[in-house]
């Protein structure tokens, strides 16, 4: 049995963690299997973004604990599964079916979106091992909450339900479990016909923006990707199929 299942739907690509009976643990093997698959995603001309879920009642429990070491070399082995996530140059979402835990909890907030069930739970448990929080855990938490929400979770060891999740704001919405992955490919039906390229730049510009750059920084970048893309054949047929739609209106 493949721990990771990839395929591709109408030029998105599915990552599924496929180890139920251990909870799709994040051991070792898992996170190999997950960093050459964004990256075959990545480097797939067709593959316009990235959905990550789970098999089974959990999307992920986390790393594997006797992997845990003081070793900073296997820390980041362990890393590297949800940060080839959390950095993937794609559009990503995660389709949370179930509890997210540590590591898990980082694999799920290092997507751009995130779509729940009510089954999902977002659950850091940082504290429940004696842990600090890791993996840039801190910061893609904060990147998607106010103070009180980090705070609570990290600090307080709060978890929060799918629904709770989306009250405030670290999910997109919930749905029944059932139609999870479908929700989530139809989530990204106005991007799947899209030049690749463009995903790639706006997505870019999108992680710039979130920085510490000025108004006049960004209104500058997205200017030269703007004219970028006014030059691209994919916009030139789409402005020239709007005016003609225009001109036919009025006509």
């Amino acid at each position: 049995m493949s721990l990771v299942l990839y395929e591709v739907r109408n030029n998105i690509a599915i990552l599924t963690m496929n180890n139920p009976d251990k909870r799709n643990m994040l051991s070792l093997e898992v996170c190999e299997q997950i960093v050459g698959y964004v990256a075959q995603a990545e480097q797939d001309p067709e593959v316009k973004a990235l959905i990550v879920t789970g098999n089974g009642k959990v999307f992920c429990a986390g790393g594997q604990l006797s992997d845990l070491t003081p070793n900073k070399d296997v820390l980041e082995s362990i890393y590297s599964g949800f940060l080839s996530v959390a950095n993937c140059t794609l559009p990503t979402i995660a389709a949370v079916n179930g509890p997210a835990v540590g590591a898990g909890f980082n694999m799920a907030v290092g997507c751009d979106v995130r779509i729940v069930t009510p089954q999902a739970r977002f659950e850091p448990r940082f504290f429940g091992l004696g842990l600090h929080p890791g993996g840039g855990n801190t910061w893609m938490l904060r990147k998607l909450a106010n103070w009180n929400t980090a705070a609570g979770m990290l600090l307080f060891s709060q978890p929060l339900s799918g629904q709770e999740a989306v009250d405030k704001g670290l999910a997109w919405k919930s749905v029944e479990p059932g139609s999870l992955l479908d929700e989530a490919l139809a989530f990204t039906y106005h991007i799947q016909a899209l030049p690749k390229e463009l995903l790639l730049r706006t997505k870019q510009t999108l992680r710039t923006a979130g920085g510490t750059n000025s108004h006049s920084d960004i209104l500058a970048l997205e200017t030269e990707q703007q004219l970028w893309s006014i030059n691209q054949p994919y916009a030139r047929d789409s402005i020239a199929a709007m005016i003609e739609k225009v001109s036919g209106d009025r006509g």
